[in-house]
């Protein structure tokens, strides 16, 4: 049976809440940045970024930049899937890219920091 796809606000709202969070997440980091030493309370906390102060600062820069290139084409994506999608899969698929939006920077900054591109933008600064 062919499930109806109708148009209501808090389906909108609910779609364009994973591209939100992420969106607020990044900007939050962007105007309260992490401290220049790495810490155990607030950043990109891993065991390569918190390694050295240059590994810190290009994590948590990546980070934030990684999470605000995700962010605009999930929010673009909920529109078409609010009108176009039934409700259960559009959240689904939503919330699903989330998760994986959450994690590849993690992949992304982890394979850099292990091949010591860190290093080279810290050259590059200086």
């Amino acid at each position: 049976m062919e499930e109806a796809i109708t148009f209501t606000w808090v389906n909108l709202g609910l779609n364009l809440l994973p591209g939100a969070m992420l969106w607020l997440i990044q900007a939050a980091v962007r105007r309260w940045p992490p401290g220049p030493e790495p810490n155990a309370v607030y950043g990109y906390r891993t065991k390569r970024s918190m390694a050295s102060p240059e590994a810190w600062a290009y994590a948590n820069r990546r980070s934030i930049d990684l999470y605000a290139l995700y962010s605009w084409p999930l929010m673009a994506a909920a529109v078409p899937c609010t009108l176009y999608v039934p409700v259960g899969t559009a959240q689904i698929a939503l919330y699903g890219v989330f998760t994986l939006a959450c994690i590849w920077p993690l992949v992304i900054i982890e394979r850099a920091l292990k091949r010591g591109e860190h290093l080279s933008v810290a050259e590059e600064a200086v």
